[in-house]
Parts: structure tokens; sequence; C-alpha cells
């Protein structure tokens, strides 16, 4: 009990405002209850969690530490009218995960439409894929 005890009497680590943040939401328990967590997106480290995911804590949140110049967010709409009610000023744009999901929809999408295209340019007497000659690496367009 001593260590936590001692631990506990450590004051809280201040920090100053960070200029760029990740906001996103998680499951506390999976279906029923979220949070959002608030992350500095310059030193990948979480700053605050905030109950549930609805709009008014993340811009009490963002009024109650002015400086955020950059929100990472996910493509929730509640986070976006959030970010700009908190932060006004600051630019918004979804975070790495979600543009890298957004890339893979649009790449199947684009396939599952013209996959008709697509059959007419393997040759008839290609009966399985594996005997397909690999694509050229490199080289010139």
């Amino acid at each position: 009990m001593t260590l936590p005890r001692r631990v506990m009497a450590f004051p809280e680590p201040r920090f100053s405002t960070p200029r760029v943040i990740g906001v996103d939401d998680f499951a506390t328990r999976r279906g029923h209850t979220y949070a959002t967590v608030i992350t500095d997106g310059e030193r990948h480290h979480p700053i605050d969690v905030l109950s549930g995911r609805e709009a008014a804590p993340l811009a009490a949140w963002l009024n109650a530490h002015p400086g955020v110049e950059v929100i990472c967010r996910d493509r929730a709409g509640a986070y976006a009218e959030d970010a700009a009610l908190g932060a006004p000023e600051a630019l918004q744009g979804a975070d790495r995960f979600h543009l890298l999901q957004n890339l893979g929809q649009a790449a199947e999408e684009a396939v599952v439409a013209r996959r008709d295209c697509l059959r007419t340019f393997i040759p008839p007497s290609v009966s399985h894929p594996a005997s397909v000659p690999p694509l050229r690496q490199g080289g010139s367009r």
C-alpha cells in the first residue's frame, strides 16, 4: 500500500495544450458504453478521456484548452460539429487509419464497378490465376 500511496501523492503532470490533437471513440463495453479519447498528435500520448461520444464534451474540452490548430478525427459527423464549435479556427482532417480505410473502400468499389472490363484482359486459355505470369516490377511507362 505504500507504493500506490506515494505514487498518488505526486502532483498531476502539467501539460500545455498541444497544437495537434487526435480524437476518436472507443468501446469501454462493446455495443453499450463508449468514450472519447484525445491524444497529442505530435507526441502520440493520450491526454484525456471523455465519457460518451456525444457533441458537448469535446466542444467543452476544446473551449477549455484554446490553442489547438489541427484536429485529426474519424469520419463521425458529431466530432466535426464539436470541433467546429470548440475550435472554429482549427483545421480538421481524417486520421491515417480512416484515410486508408477510405482508400480501401474506394479501390474496392472501383474494381467491383469495372470487373467486367477486367475479365476481358485475362486470356481464356488461362485456367488458374497461379499460372498468370507476374507483373514486371519497375521499368518505364
